[in-house]
């Protein structure tokens, strides 16, 4: 994460005001979250989606800054949507990095990926049954970064090791290829629920 982005520091700490026993998102799982709304084949409803960036859907209207809070959340899912749209190549996830060795932090933000992902499970089929292979391959490498993530890959040990190793490059590919495909779709209605 950029420690030089005013924006994504004021979001960080509005997102360090979650009580850490709700398992809330910090500003790195946030951004693959609202990355994976954005890309998702249905249009999902802010009122389905904001209470998971808590963690909890009871009781986080109720924490002192919400309102303040809500509108970073929007704000920072709406700047990334217009940068997918207008400029993809710019696009960049936000990802941690420890200053002392370079080391990038990716596996947050897959997580959140992931979390938004099981928002519409039934959705991603679109992408994976397409004829657009581009798409297909992104989900493909998305959910193979996720289950390495998890300790499920079926790769081999030099294959996991070169998959995580070139993470941090093939992130913005494979969002911009999914955000693609998104785009080239008739425009998506808002969903009424979650699919199985």
């Amino acid at each position: 994460m950029s420690d030089t982005d005013p924006e994504l520091d004021r979001l960080q700490d509005l997102l360090a005001t979650i009580p850490p026993e709700w398992k809330g998102m910090n500003v790195v799982e946030l951004d693959g979250y609202v990355a994976a709304l954005i890309v998702c084949p249905h249009t999902i409803p802010p009122s389905e989606w904001l209470p998971g960036v808590w963690g909890s859907d009871i009781g986080f209207e109720d924490l002192d800054g919400t309102e303040e809070a809500i509108a970073a959340v929007l704000e920072h899912y709406s700047r990334i949507g217009r940068e997918l749209a207008e400029s993809p190549e710019d696009y960049a996830p936000v990802v941690g990095m420890d200053t002392d060795s370079g080391e990038v932090f990716w596996q947050p933000w897959i997580g959140g990926f992931e979390r938004g992902m099981r928002l519409r499970r039934g959705a991603w089929r679109q992408i994976a049954r397409s004829s657009d292979r581009e798409a297909a391959t992104a989900l493909n490498m998305m959910i193979a970064l996720s289950d390495s993530c998890r300790g499920r890959s079926d790769l081999t040990e030099e294959g996991e090791a070169e998959l995580r190793g070139m993470a941090p490059e093939l992130i913005p590919d494979l969002v911009c290829n999914l955000h693609a495909w998104r785009k080239s779709r008739p425009e998506a209605k808002p969903d009424t629920g979650p699919a199985a």
